[in-house]
């Protein structure tokens, strides 16, 4: 399998910024540079992946709805929206919106992305954390500026979902040519602030703002600052070259994850932002014919082999912190029952792990955790073979439903900040059925607890179904809970991005000298 060539990629960034000049200490001020942890998979939000993905949709697409500051909505295209109920809303669309061709965006462009995102044949990642299992109908109004929305079952997170960078919507020219939109070369395609006008792969992205560009969201809190002209994302996995750049001047903006944070502490020159919605946690390959499929005690020898707080401090310098459910302990019904967790016993995990042979996948940013993971398994007798991949190819190998791999160390970035985002990792659809569920196993029971807190109102209702399908997912040990990984976005002087609650904006970012 591939893996990355961390440092000639960090250098190779570090001329082009070089080059390029940035805010900091390049003497360009209309100009942001930025650090991306690998290549963008794809320019078709629909089909993003992975926290790359995210962050060039996020610039390059507006959605309908935007999250705010208190886990509120902001308007986006959308300037009002109601409920009927969990499976009826109406949608007010801005009038006087355009696509980065100059063509209009009425309600009508709008209902037809939204449809396509909802499809269960475009495989968005992001299609159940908005509807479930439902299916959506879309109905434009262009007289009235509304579209209609109608889920063909309940789903109380609908409109938190089209905050989703995969909601994102897609203009005309882009549906009509979606292998050009995904290798971002459709000029006419973009409804966000930025168009792609360069791509450098394994060197940098060039974002350009459009001209007369006017949808900036109504957040509560006014954005400050001008909007950059041009913003370079570059491809920097190694977070000692982010930090190292920051600090020379390459780079205006990027984002830490280990103990090259405390290179800024105390200097004035920067300011940092710190979201915790990225957890860590052990997926198991359950699909049929692979070596966990229907062995509940094979997995439970697993989780009795590793140490949760060994792999947080490896991962985090010591800054994150274990956890007891696939969702952080600031997500609103999130299990606090430690009795639910599998004790470590490495006594008893070798007799049950010697001589299995496992594969471990994992993100580089996650390296060294992933080779924590593996000699776990070793000194409990198992043979293990261990691949830490970009986020890119890693993403598309554990979504691709395949028998490739048998345990996938998740870091999963909550962009919704609800529990059930995390939740559809381990139960419902599987990814390859258009779902977001990584085990292949769908876990009727946990899954019936999911769908009956989306069809509540009432919180404590709410909770109550999502206790039990902590509990369900718990005892068929299908994950193993392990830690959160604080994100640390470090930003020079002069600049600003936007983090709401645990979640950072990427079309936030602003110079504000």
């Amino acid at each position: 399998m591939y893996r990355k060539p961390i440092l000639v990629l960090s250098v190779m960034a570090a001329v082009v910024l070089g080059a390029a000049g940035c805010g900091a200490g390049g003497g360009t001020t209309d100009t942001i540079n930025m650090s991306l942890n690998t290549d963008p998979a794809t320019f078709d939000p629909a089909l993003a992946k992975g926290g790359d993905d995210f962050t060039v949709a996020r610039l390059l697409f507006d959605t309908v709805v935007r999250k705010d500051a208190g886990n509120t909505l902001a308007g986006g295209i959308a300037s009002s929206w109601t409920a009927e109920d969990a499976a009826h809303y109406t949608l007010t669309i801005r009038g006087g919106l355009s696509c980065s061709d100059g063509s209009p965006i009425t309600p009508t462009v709008v209902a037809a992305s939204l449809t396509r995102f909802a499809a269960k044949e475009t495989s968005s990642s992001g299609r159940t954390l908005a509807l479930g299992g439902a299916t959506a109908t879309f109905t434009p109004d262009d007289k009235a500026g509304t579209v209609k929305a109608e889920l063909s079952a309940p789903w109380s997170d609908f409109l938190t979902g089209l905050t989703l960078p995969q909601a994102g919507i897609v203009c005309p020219a882009g549906l009509k040519d979606t292998k050009g939109l995904a290798a971002g070369k459709v000029a006419g395609a973009f409804s966000g602030p930025y168009s792609l006008t360069a791509s450098q792969p394994a060197v940098s992205y060039q974002l350009s703002l459009r001209e007369g560009y006017a949808a900036w969201p109504k957040f509560a809190k006014p954005l400050t600052g001008v909007a950059a002209k041009q913003v370079t994302l570059a491809p920097i996995t190694d977070y000692a070259t982010i930090a190292t750049q920051l600090l020379a001047g390459s780079l205006d903006i990027g984002t830490i994850s280990d103990e090259n944070v405390a290179r800024f502490d105390g200097n004035k020159a920067f300011s940092t932002s710190v979201a915790s919605n990225t957890t860590t946690y052990l997926l198991f390959n359950e699909r049929p014919g692979t070596v966990f499929a229907d062995k509940p005690e094979l997995r439970t020898a697993v989780a009795q082999a590793i140490d949760a707080k060994a792999f947080s401090d490896i991962i985090s310098g010591k800054r994150g912190s274990t956890t007891l459910s696939v969702g952080s302990a600031k997500l609103a019904c999130v299990n606090t029952d430690k009795s639910l967790l599998v004790a470590q016993d490495p006594a008893a995990a070798a007799k049950k792990l010697t001589g299995v042979r496992f594969r471990v996948v994992g993100t580089t940013l996650l390296q060294g955790g992933n080779d924590y993971i593996a000699e776990a398994l070793r000194n409990a007798g198992a043979t293990v073979t261990v691949d830490s991949l970009d986020n890119a190819n890693w993403a598309t190998l554990t979504t691709a439903g395949g028998k490739d791999w048998d345990i996938n160390v998740q870091g999963d970035n909550n962009q919704l900040g609800v529990l059930t985002s995390s939740l559809l990792r381990v139960m419902g659809p599987a990814t390859e059925d258009g779902g977001r569920n990584k085990t292949g196993s769908l876990n009727k029971e946990g899954y019936g607890f999911v769908t009956k807190a989306m069809s509540e109102i009432d919180r404590n209702a709410q909770c109550s179904a999502l206790q039990s399908a902590q509990k369900s997912f718990l005892e068929r040990v299908d994950a193993i809970p392990l830690s959160t990984l604080p994100a640390t976005t470090v930003a020079a002087a002069g600049f600003d991005i936007r983090t709401f609650d645990d979640y950072l904006d990427p079309a936030t970012l602003r110079i504000v000298k």
